[in-house]
């Protein structure tokens, strides 16, 4: 019988964890602060190192949600979800080459045109404390079943291993296409063009320490999968003669991780709290990283700009601050919400694709295709994000009529069973529910994994259509920073030396050269002190002006120093 009561010294570790983040807190955000500006608190002062900055964007999305969701969706569904792990080393490897040092060019705190010390720093405890969770959890999971070969042996038997799921059905939910194609590109949306994580890039000094750290990110998301992935089978082979979520003894599925801690670790003081601050660590990483960036997002893009306001550095700092608490208050009441859509993984995978696919889509439209214009970028934002609604919803109202293609789980040997379970098991394995078809439901029953690529499709075709319609950008209209030609593209994965090959157009010298000194200024800037108005500052404002005006899909305004020649 499982024990539902954690002792003393889990309550203490638990304790020590929440404080030493909220000491973090105040450490780095009040006290060690050289100034109370909003470049210090949502870019760091642009200091931070690649290693703590790697494994705070490592934690920002692997969250609890990995945590919990991972093992549950391996023990329902199998091993085929390794392969998320290999998706997002490749999504961060593409980010690390191509986007980001596109954003860092651009010089923008909010990606959409921001305390990140210590959010950075506080990050860095909750990696260290998600790792210890991890392996206590391993560990003593193969000294219960006696090894990895006991392990795997009992997991194959329940159909539990397999890598080899190579249908094209875009139905099924997952195959080594859905998982490697269409995983890295929703991991892409993250790393790429998320706002939390974009602000993390801009807290390194150099491009160069920036690849860094997603190269550390690349390693570690992967590492987190793979360990929680294997988790997912320590538990289908404990379970396998017993299942507590078919026997009633849990609400969802995915309480199943937490259900066997409290089995196994119970009687070992400690462990219980190890991996509730485990848990805890991967919603405080997510939650602090979010807060912190949707503060930036309000006040820069929101308030300065739609409404015209301005703010000194300082006050913008201040305020960020305050918009942090109110923004944690409102999503805590989210949570309720959030709580009715079923699995945490296919829910907050679901979600990422439905609200990241159009963006992610209106990026890749602005950077890859220097025609399309304004109106494209909306058409196809406004329809892509409808569609993805669309699918969604109508993916939660049948889901009830779609294939059940979860493994089979056995509650045979179950000393607590009593008849009603036993009958309610055998009925729901024997028999069939019989539901009027959805005419739509092949549409609805798409993998969730494929919607971050349908998003940015549907934005890419509708947005070159509609632009074409509406008059295209001319050459003279495109801005050079704005665009991440073929040969850049090329160039990301070749030696240097090699890159000028490629480069065809005339005023590509001139414009690497800019680009060369942008990263010089980017790396001595940061120890000038910036408690006053600058020019750049006001030239970002002319700028900003001069880009909303025009007709071009800028996904963010530049900063152009007076001293930096700009092709044509």
């Amino acid at each position: 019988m499982a024990s539902n009561r954690l002792s003393v010294v889990d309550y203490v570790i638990l304790v020590i964890l929440l404080l030493s983040s909220a000491i973090i807190g105040v450490i780095f955000g009040f006290f060690k602060s050289s100034k109370n500006s909003a470049k210090e608190f949502l870019l760091a002062n642009g200091d931070m190192g690649a290693l703590p900055t790697g494994l705070s964007i490592l934690v920002s999305f692997l969250s609890a949600v990995t945590l919990l969701g991972t093992p549950s969706e391996v023990y329902m569904f199998g091993t085929m979800y390794f392969y998320e792990g290999i998706a997002l080393m490749i999504a961060s490897l593409v980010t690390a080459l191509v986007f980001m040092p596109k954003f860092r060019e651009m010089q923008c705190t909010s990606v959409y045109e921001g305390g990140m010390r210590a959010v950075i720093w506080a990050d860095v405890l909750q990696a260290i404390v998600m790792a210890i969770g991890l392996l206590a959890v391993i560990i003593q999971g193969l000294i219960s079943l006696g090894g990895f070969k006991r392990t795997f042996s009992i997991a194959s038997r329940g159909g539990r291993i397999e890598f080899d799921s190579v249908s094209i059905d875009p139905r099924t939910r997952h195959t080594v296409w859905s998982l490697l194609i269409g995983g890295s590109i929703n991991a892409l949306a993250t790393y790429g063009f998320n706002q939390a994580q974009v602000q993390r890039y801009k807290c390194i000094r150099s491009t160069r320490g920036a690849k860094q750290a997603l190269f550390i990110n690349a390693v570690g998301s992967a590492l987190i999968v793979f360990a929680s992935g294997f988790i997912g089978v320590i538990l289908y082979a404990y379970y396998a003669d017993c299942d507590p979520y078919t026997n009633k003894k849990l609400g969802e599925i995915d309480e199943i991780l937490p259900y066997f801690v409290m089995e196994v670790l119970s009687n070992k003081k400690g462990l219980p709290g190890v991996f509730l601050a485990c848990i805890f660590s991967g919603s405080l990483s997510t939650i602090s990283s979010g807060l912190n960036s949707l503060a930036g997002v309000l006040i820069d893009d929101v308030y300065k700009r739609l409404l015209g306001r301005q703010l000194t550095d300082q006050r913008q700092g201040v305020i960020c601050k305050i918009v942090s608490v109110l923004l944690g208050v409102l999503v805590i009441l989210l949570t309720y919400v959030v709580s009715y859509l079923g699995s945490i993984l296919n829910a907050t995978l679901s979600l990422f694709g439905v609200f990241e696919g159009p963006i992610m889509g209106v990026f890749v439209l602005g950077f890859f295709f220097p025609q399309a214009n304004r109106r494209g970028a909306l058409v196809g934002f406004c329809l892509s994000l409808a569609l993805e609604f669309w699918i969604f919803l109508g993916a939660q109202i049948t889901k009830n009529q779609m294939k059940n293609v979860r493994l089979p789980l056995s509650i045979a040997n179950c000393s607590d069973m009593t008849n009603s379970t036993l009958a309610n098991w055998t009925t729901s394995t024997l028999v069939p529910t019989f539901l009027k078809r959805n005419p739509l439901i092949d549409l609805y029953s798409v993998s969730y994994m494929w919607y971050t690529p349908i998003a940015v499709a549907t934005v890419i075709i509708v947005g070159i259509i509609v632009s074409y319609l509406t008059h295209p950008l001319q050459p003279h209209e495109i801005d050079r920073k704005l665009i991440i030609s073929v040969s850049d593209l090329c160039c990301c994965f070749l030696p240097k030396r090699w890159c000028g090959w490629f480069r065809c157009d005339a005023d590509d010298e001139v414009y690497q050269k800019s680009r060369d000194t942008n990263e010089i200024e980017m790396m001595t800037h940061d120890t000038s002190s910036s408690d006053h108005t600058t020019p750049t500052a006001s030239t970002f404002d002319k700028k900003f002006k001069l880009v909303i005006k025009s007709n071009m899909v800028a996904p963010a305004p530049i900063v152009v120093s007076s001293s930096i020649p700009v092709a044509n």
